[in-house]
């Protein structure tokens, strides 16, 4: 059995072809890629059945992370996490290179894939753009006055680009997308993904695209039109409040009760962390070289690598320069209202964290 107390984790990163996918994971990122292949997906830490992240270093070398959440749930969890309801660690990191614009798809919430006796849990997931071309783009819900009649005449006459929020971006960009939205990945555009545990994924329109034998691509309407939260709005990148924290500023992006995910933006000061044993955090440098300290022990993360800081770490440290993604599983009240309130942003701006103020999880 794992002893109470674990220290920091890394894990082996694993890749994965699409057809969109190119290879700045390698160039830019310096992940070993196998050659000549359009690679889309890296998944940096990950408990799904079908990619199950191996520790890469310390004492749990060569355990996966579902090991340990069989093992030691609590100390890796923390207190306001939970498995998912296939007993899987709830989250999911991927970093995406999109050389070519992604499918338009949607993502079931849990109660959908539920009812539609799907494998996985629904999808809610937060993008945070790494790195963009000139003139990307992303694609984010549909129009206010779009019906599922509406939406399906244009997926017949190909056009359904016309229907959806379509926005520049750039290195920076966050976007939080609920289950239920429909949505699409614009071509050259390297972002970081947190999401729900889950594969689920229901594709819509291909934007005409032939696979490599000649054939259009599968789509699933009838699901997908089931999944789609019609009438839901969404206004585009996610607006972040800031507050100050130990000579540190952080940026609260969006936060909702599968995750929360905030930015850090470093200075050259060490910023420190008291968890009260909440959550486990999952920190990815996004821009920069840092370093990571818990529970006696220090890890060095390029840009593109992550760590992960159990539960049971009451505190954590990172220190460096430039921008640190920090995801975890908030108590609302506590990590999310109480700070922000302080730092004195109002309720309303700090409701619309949580996407749609009609459906957010965010309660003052």
């Amino acid at each position: 059995m794992i002893q109470p107390s674990l220290g920091l984790l890394t894990f082996d990163t694993q890749v994965f072809e699409r057809i969109w996918g190119g290879r700045k994971l390698e160039t830019e990122y310096g992940m070993d890629l196998p050659p000549e292949k359009p690679i889309g997906e890296a998944w940096v830490i990950s408990d799904h059945s079908s990619a199950e992240s191996v520790i890469n270093r310390g004492p749990f070398a060569g355990k996966t992370l579902h090991d340990l959440l069989t093992e030691a749930p609590n100390d890796l969890l923390g207190r306001c996490a939970q498995p998912t309801v296939h007993g899987r660690f709830p989250l999911l990191l991927k970093v995406l290179d999109a050389r070519d614009v992604l499918s338009v798809q949607v993502h079931p919430d849990d109660a959908k894939a539920q009812e539609l006796g799907e494998p996985d849990v629904g999808k809610t997931e937060m993008w945070h753009v790494l790195q963009s071309e000139p003139g990307s783009e992303l694609y984010c819900g549909l129009r206010s006055d779009v019906t599922p009649e509406l939406f399906r005449q244009a997926v017949e006459e190909q056009h359904l680009e016309d229907l959806m929020v379509c926005f520049p971006v750039q290195a920076g960009t966050p976007v939080f997308v609920p289950a239920g939205t429909v949505h699409a990945i614009g071509g050259g555009i390297v972002l970081a993904e947190i999401q729900q545990n889950s594969d689920l994924t229901y594709r819509l329109y291909d934007w005409g695209r032939l696979d490599a034998k000649g054939q259009p691509r599968e789509l699933h309407i009838e699901k997908g039109l089931e999944a789609i939260h019609f009438g839901s709005s969404h206004s585009g990148p996610a607006h972040g409040l800031a507050y100050m924290a130990d000579g540190v500023e952080r940026m609260v992006l969006a936060a909702c009760r599968y995750f929360a995910a905030e930015m850090l933006l470093l200075n050259g000061a060490t910023h420190t962390r008291n968890t009260r044993g909440g959550s486990f955090h999952i920190l990815l440098a996004a821009n920069t070289n840092v370093q990571i300290e818990a529970a006696g022990g220090a890890v060095d993360l390029q840009p593109g690598q992550a760590a992960l800081v159990p539960g049971c770490c009451d505190t954590f440290a990172v220190a460096g320069e430039g921008t640190v993604l920090d995801y975890y599983v908030p108590d609302i009240a506590e990590d999310i209202i109480a700070p922000l309130r302080a730092a004195g942003h109002a309720d309303p701006d700090i409701i619309r964290l949580g996407g749609d103020p009609r459906h957010s999880d965010i309660r003052p």
